[in-house]
């Protein structure tokens, strides 16, 4: 087995039991499942970004509140990365050294800051171009980060 293939499983079997995330909620095990599956095959997990809130955005195009349904659909997969970040968050800084935590939380303040003014431009383009607005835009640069915070937790943290 490849190292990135055990790296990749040990991120997903770590944080798929880890109390704090969705649980046992659907969204979550879907979530949690699809980045087991992508850990086995040795691929990559960006393919589990969005596979909670398409579903829902195709499901309400065409509706008079497709809009405002679409930033639902997207806010509900955003909270299940975001609690996955919580984790991995508190997984590097109790694993890491001290300099290296201190580098992941000047890291999250610029990322965050980058975030904050990127996302909102969602809201002001045409919506049939970027269903789910800025929840969308948050969705998939917070599914991203956690996806390489969620790395970096396993490896400051042998098991």
């Amino acid at each position: 087995m490849s190292h990135l293939r055990l790296s990749a499983l040990a991120i997903a079997l770590t944080f798929a039991s880890a109390p704090a995330l969705a649980g046992p909620s659907p969204d979550g095990q879907k979530i949690d499942a699809c980045l087991k599956a992508a850990a086995e095959k040795d691929a990559s997990a960006v393919g589990c970004i969005g596979i909670v809130a398409d579903p829902c955005i195709d499901a309400a195009k065409g509706k008079n509140t497709d809009v405002e349904d679409s930033k639902a659909c997207a806010a509900r997969e955003l909270a299940i990365w975001n609690a996955r970040m919580q984790t991995a968050i508190r997984e590097i800084q109790r694993g890491a050294e001290k300099q290296m935590g201190a580098n992941v939380t000047n890291s999250q303040t610029s990322w965050s800051a980058s975030l904050t003014r990127l996302c909102p431009v969602f809201d002001k383009v045409d919506p049939g171009t970027a269903m789910g607005g800025a929840n969308y835009c948050r969705l998939q640069e917070t599914a991203m980060r956690v996806i390489v915070l969620e790395r970096l937790a396993v490896s400051v943290n042998p098991h």
